[in-house]
């Protein structure tokens, strides 16, 4: 059996191409109790679904519902773990709705908020 050698071309290199991540940005958490903080988290989710359709800065938005949980979630948790973890989980439903450009999950995640807000500040 003969054995028969492909010649391959050289490989090249786009030097312009930089592996370099951006600096990351820094955002100032948001101050205030659970009860003024998490109707302006629902109020900022109810703007996601219409940025995802309309191609606004959608990403934003999800950065100021996370800053906005991130400022009350310790004092949330205190009060109730469970409803804690359920709005944790629908603030990272609001981040994959926005990267995978799905305005209906959005719209659930609006409608999922405004339900467990509802309860935390009727027990509060």
């Amino acid at each position: 059996p003969s054995v028969s050698a492909v010649a391959c071309s050289p490989t090249t290199y786009d030097t312009s191409i930089t592996t370099a991540k951006p600096a990351p940005t820094t955002t100032v958490l948001p101050t205030g109790t659970a009860a003024v903080l998490l109707p302006q988290l629902v109020t900022e989710a109810s703007t996601l679904s219409s940025l995802i359709a309309g191609s606004g800065d959608k990403l934003a938005a999800v950065e100021r519902i996370e800053a906005l949980w991130a400022a009350v979630s310790a004092e949330v948790t205190g009060k109730d773990r469970d409803l804690a973890t359920e709005i944790g989980a629908e603030v990272v439903k609001g981040r994959t709705a926005a990267v995978l450009n799905r305005p209906a999950a959005a719209d659930k995640v609006y409608r999922d908020l405004t339900a467990l807000v509802k309860g935390y500040l009727a027990s509060a």
